[in-house]
């Protein structure tokens, strides 16, 4: 079990550094003028690189994230009720040891 634990746990972290590095590594907006206002509508296929939002790599990172924190609390979960269940088994063969 701690095996699968310490792997799945690699396994995570590894996505999540992989994802902040494709996060970082989108190129920082070219200092100067800011654009003149728009008055109209432009479909975003048709504005420049430097003023698209680049929001498809901060997306996996938010969700690699959040999946990692559900997986360790499943996975930490399963520690907890792993030894309750063996206090439980415990408690009962001493219930029996005693009754005989």
């Amino acid at each position: 079990m701690a095996v699968v634990t310490r792997t799945i746990a690699a396994f995570f972290l590894t996505v999540l550094c992989a994802t902040a590095l494709l996060g970082a590594a989108q190129a920082p907006p070219a200092p100067g003028q800011p654009p003149p206002r728009q008055s109209e509508y432009t479909p975003i296929d048709q504005l420049p690189p430097q003023d698209q939002l680049p929001a498809a790599p901060l997306l996996i990172a938010a969700y690699s994230f959040v999946l990692m924190v559900f997986f360790l609390y499943v996975l930490s979960l399963a520690r907890r009720l792993t030894s309750v269940q063996r206090d439980v088994d415990r408690l009962g063969a001493t219930l029996k040891q005693s009754k005989s």
